[in-house]
């Protein structure tokens, strides 16, 4: 009975719905590294790699680089490669290579790959090539590892066989007895796997011709088999029916892998945690909401949001409100997805985020599977100059970085006190304040323009009355409040004793026809009606006119709506400042007590040692069983891909207090769960209109892991390993996600197709207009047709490399700036194509100039460029599937988002004869903004109100241009100035209400105007009236400081 219960317990409190998820990621990982193709390099053809002839020189000298010959073609072309595809590939230097084939599947499997290797790069030394490891620790290909092994039903056995081999992988450099003993444990749990080292074998290596004359023997997919049989002619003694190791060496470009071995080890260890441990890490959220399902717990996602009070976003770079939104929002929620849109500035909006969490102490873990989204981040964060605020973790050496730091931390050899005096003072506090005052004078300017639009209602009104009435019989000077009223009183009276008859209604009138001259000072007031209608029309003229100075009093006292907008702009400088001095006081009171409290530096001497130690399971137990804290205290902004993660920070629930994924629609849900495990709270960005990432695991057997983990149907929708992402993910998780919609990086006319088409025209386009109308072009290419065995086109392609030539040309003399260019292919034999002309027609030092990059939408995924050709390959001949294909909508949204000034268009076909569709309303969109470049009654200025027609006409008069009636950040100005040098600057009217309500009020549309970079002018209608040329002489002052 007693056994029966603790089984229950210890089900209860290890047989949670987190562990059974994890176990089913395991699995769905593990299949998917053991099917990857990196085990034979064969299998993908965009895998490209040079074998190196001779002795292995890197891994022995791994101190100093490879010098390679510069003059061979193959290598500078491999090097330009490796450049142009840094996203989605690297390059890595690979030795001893498995080769052969195994027949102990039931499907016989072929290896050509590095059994260890490390990442690496290619770079001109003079007139050599230098090859130059990323990495002082090698990587073993258990992928490759454990497709050789025995299949066996007990896992564990197999993970403890490479456990034992990852504990002898050789340290750099390489020596004859690490490389025997590392050999010797190979062999005995390999026993069937031939060593083959001997300078002999080398010399008849099966992949590299004998009769080359050049050091280096490119393969790729195309010539491989060419290879391998003159291999087999040359030597038999090798037998591919065995697998070998040989003494290769080779540089080898391939994709970067998406999860690494780390992955497994921590959905194992997650697997084991007790549910309880989840509580304290972003998870529980996952966890809540099935048990939620499932009846387990009620009403407990169903607790109103604290209410914040008083909060100040200490953020140090310019915030959007939706950037805002995210700030706020994490406060109150722990998981929220963020849409990140095209250009909406994601990178700007974490960095914020994280200085506003690190201003109020918190700690954050900065994740992506995407390097540069990561360095981006970290680089930025880092040039606020706040001490130790953000650490790249995961990069080459970063551990003996790291190490020094902390040492000469330690050692007190960094000065956190000089250049700090205006910060030493300042704290979160002061920020409340600043916001408060900036809220307070934006509430006295729009109380201002609210009253302006009074004042001219009123004196719009008065006009009217006193042009009706002519010229003035009775009220011929201005009254006082007071007078109004008493006359507005007698008046009363004598219109009531008019209706009546007698000697005291006589009387009264007289009485009071003697009041008004008085007040009025004239000689006498007629009794008749229609005498007193006339003096009653006259009194409501000059009672408006006395309302009008009473709102002008108004205006006066509460200030000068020009001054009091200089001031605002003022605190917003100084807000930026503040943001940061409170970072960098913040981070000197955190060292500085960190190196007060013993315990914690004796905890960060241990972490300085432990992070450089070479034995691995030490380094694991140190950085487990020590607190990290102190680290934290250190660096409370730890930057990491989610590939890098598991070897960079230990596996300890709520680790840090939030953690952020960026690009988080190309992380797959496996490699983000131990970064939600890190963390108490998550912030998930990402867009689900851009790319999502990749997967080859089969269909069937992830269905067979969700069924053997007893994963419920409706979860299995959400936690499909194959197809959704983490941004997918936590779309359902998060209860307020918010959209980021400020778009900074494309002309508007590129990006509104995508605007209307896939974000509900909800993004504002923050760019100026471009000044031009050939922003977008369309190149319809006659003679094109593409290839009946690969999507290739090459009537395009001359096209192509004549539009680049002549960008090219236009740019000379630009060597400051060059323009950038990327062309974008939905198909890879078109990028191939392409790829290939254009390193026959230019020179590397071209395409490095101007950042020449060709792929495919995948490849451009996250990055931008000046200018972006899009190849389409269609042509009259093209595969029905082709069109299909290319009109996926994430694909063609990455595909049209990247450009900044110009996107070229290519096709090869009559744009009339595409079918109805997604390519078929781009075209259309297209050829509807050239027609409108060309149609003057599309420019004319549009004009709200006649005041503004009449500005305009002042300004037109001293020689400036006017637009109006366009749109620009999302919102509609009243009218853009140009001076004669091509300055620019918006001028809002206020004081005239326009046609169509808007629903910003007048500051916060003058906001975003100036957040997209306009200064922004103020003229008010009863300014003009008062003095015209007061208001035009301002205007001239603006240009004089824009100038």
């Amino acid at each position: 009975m007693l056994q029966e219960a603790t089984k229950i317990i210890q089900s209860a409190f290890h047989d949670s719905f987190i562990k059974r998820l994890s176990l089913y990621l395991h699995d769905c990982v593990r299949e998917e590294v053991q099917s990857s193709t990196f085990r034979n390099l064969k299998q993908d053809k965009d895998n490209k790699w040079i074998f190196l002839k001779g002795e292995e020189e890197l891994f022995t000298n791994f101190d100093r680089p490879l010098l390679l010959d510069g003059s061979d073609s193959d290598l500078t072309e491999l090097m330009i490669q490796s450049e142009m595809s840094q996203k989605d590939k690297y390059l890595i230097y690979g030795h001893m290579f498995l080769v052969g084939k195994s027949s102990r599947t039931k499907r016989k499997n072929e290896f050509l790959t590095p059994l260890l290797y490390t990442p690496c790069k290619l770079e001109r030394e003079g007139v050599n090539i230098a090859c130059i490891l990323q990495d002082d620790v090698l990587s073993l290909n258990t992928g490759a590892l454990t497709a050789l092994m025995k299949k066996s039903d007990d896992e564990d056995e197999m993970e403890h066989m490479l456990d034992g081999l990852l504990e002898v992988v050789p340290e750099l450099p390489l020596t004859k007895d690490k490389v025997d003993i590392f050999l010797t444990t190979l062999k005995s749990i390999l026993p069937d796997v031939d060593i083959s080292l001997n300078q002999e074998d080398e010399d008849n290596e099966n992949f590299v011709k004998e009769d080359s004359d050049s050091f280096y023997q490119k393969i790729d997919s195309d010539n491989v088999e060419e290879f391998v049989e003159e291999s087999q002619q040359s030597r038999t003694s090798l037998k591919l029916d065995k697998v070998s190791v040989t003494n290769q060496s080779a540089v080898i470009l391939t994709k970067r892998p998406s999860i690494t071995a780390g992955v497994l080890h921590e959905l194992t260890q997650i697997s084991e945690k007790p549910s309880g441990v989840f509580r304290e890490s972003a998870l529980c959220v996952v966890n809540e909401e099935y048990l939620r399902g499932v009846g387990k717990i009620f009403d407990k996602g169903q607790k109103e949001k604290k209410e914040l009070k008083d909060f100040a976003a200490c953020t140090p770079l310019s915030l959007s409100d939706s950037q805002e939104d995210v700030i706020r929002k994490i406060e109150q929620n722990p998981l929220l997805a963020v849409y990140g849109p095209p250009g909406t500035g994601k990178s700007q909006t974490i960095v914020n985020l994280v200085a506003h969490l690190v201003a109020n102490g918190k700690t954050v873990l900065v994740a992506s599977r995407m390097d540069k989204a990561v360095d981006v981040v970290a680089q930025r964060l880092n040039e606020l100059g706040a001490p130790f605020l953000a650490l790249r973790a995961g990069r080459l050496n970063y551990q003996k970085q790291l190490s020094f730091q902390l040492q000469d931390l330690i050692a007190n050899k960094v000065d956190i006190d000089t250049g700090y005096e205006e910060a030493i003072l300042v704290d979160v506090e002061d920020m409340h304040e600043l916001l408060k005052a900036i809220k307070e004078l934006e509430t006295k300017c729009e109380k201002i323009i609210s009253l302006e639009n009074e004042w001219q209602k009123i004196i719009t009104k008065k006009e009217t009355l006193e042009a009706d009435l002519g010229s003035k019989e009775f009220i011929t000077k201005k009254l006082k409040k007071d007078e109004v009223d008493e006359i507005k009183r007698v008046l009363g009276n004598i219109e009531r004793n008019l209706e009546k008859s007698g000697l005291f209604s006589g009387i009264s009138n007289t009485l009071s026809a003697m009041k008004l001259k008085k007040i009025l000072n004239v000689s006498s007031i007629p009794s008749d009606p229609e005498s007193i209608m006339r003096l009653s029309l006259e009194l409501q003229a000059a009672e408006m006119e006395c309302e009008a100075r009473i709102v002008e009093t108004r205006i006066h006292k509460i200030g000068n709506i020009h001054q009091i907008l200089t001031q605002i702009k003022e605190l917003k400088k100084k807000q930026r400042v503040l943001a940061v001095d409170i970072l960098k006081n913040k981070r000197r009171e955190s060292l500085k007590g960190l190196l007060r409290d013993q315990v914690k530096r004796q905890r960060l001497i241990i972490h300085t040692k432990a992070i450089v130690e070479r034995k691995k399971n030490l380094q694991n137990r140190l950085l487990e069983e020590e607190d990290f804290k102190p680290l934290l205290e250190a660096f409370p902004c730890w930057c990491v891909t989610t590939y890098a993660v598991s070897g960079s920070l230990p596996m300890k629930s709520g680790l840090f207090d939030v953690a952020i994924i960026d690009e988080a629609s190309q992380c797959d849900i496996a490699s983000c769960f131990p970064i939600l495990f890190r963390a108490k709270k998550a912030v998930i960005v990402g867009d689900d209109k851009q790319l999502p990432h990749l997967s080859f695991l089969e269909k069937a057997k992830e269905q067979s892991f969700l069924s053997q983990y007893n994963i419920p149907d409706k979860y299995q929708l959400m936690w499909r390993f194959r197809t959704n992402s983490m941004f997918d993910l936590a779309n359902y998780y998060s209860t307020n996600p918010v959209l980021l919609d400020e778009h900074f990086r494309s002309y508007y006319p590129i990006i509104q197709f995508s605007n209307n088409e896939f974000y509900g025209n909800r993004i504002r386009i923050m760019t100026k207009d471009s000044g031009t109308n050939d922003v977008l072009e369309l190149h319809i290419v006659k003679d094109g047709k593409v290839d009946s065995d690969a999507t290739r086109n090459m009537p395009e392609v001359e096209a192509v490399l004549k539009r680049i030539h002549e960008i090219i040309l236009e740019d000379e003399g630009n060597d400051e700036n060059p323009v950038s260019i990327g062309v974008v292919s939905p198909f890879r034999g078109q990028v191939d194509l392409i790829s290939k002309a254009l390193r026959q027609v230019l020179t590397e030092t071209t395409i490095r100039k101007h950042q020449i990059e060709v792929g495919t939408a995948h490849t451009f995924q996250g990055d931008e460029r000046d200018v972006m050709i899009f190849s389409l390959a269609v042509a009259d001949n093209s595969f029905a599937q082709s069109l299909t294909f290319l009109q996926k909508p994430n694909l063609f949204n990455v595909a049209i988002t990247r450009a900044r000034k110009k996107l070229i268009t290519f096709l090869s076909r009559d744009p009339k004869s595409l079918p109805q569709g997604l390519l078929k309303d781009y075209i259309e969109y297209i050829q509807s903004y050239l027609d409108s470049a060309k149609d003057d009654d599309f420019m004319k200025n549009k004009f709200k109100n006649a005041f503004e027609q009449q500005v305009a006409d002042a300004l037109i008069m001293d020689g400036y241009e006017i637009k109006a009636g366009f749109e620009t950040a999302g919102v509609e100005p009243d009218m853009l100035v140009k001076d004669e040098l091509g300055n620019e600057l918006i001028v809002e009217i206020d004081g005239v209400e326009d046609k169509v309500k808007s629903n910003l009020s007048d500051i916060k549309k003058q906001t975003i105007l100036e957040r997209a970079g306009y200064k922004v002018e103020r003229i008010s209608f009863r300014e003009w009236q008062h003095s015209s040329q007061a208001c035009v002489d301002r205007i001239k002052q603006a240009f004089v400081e824009i100038s």
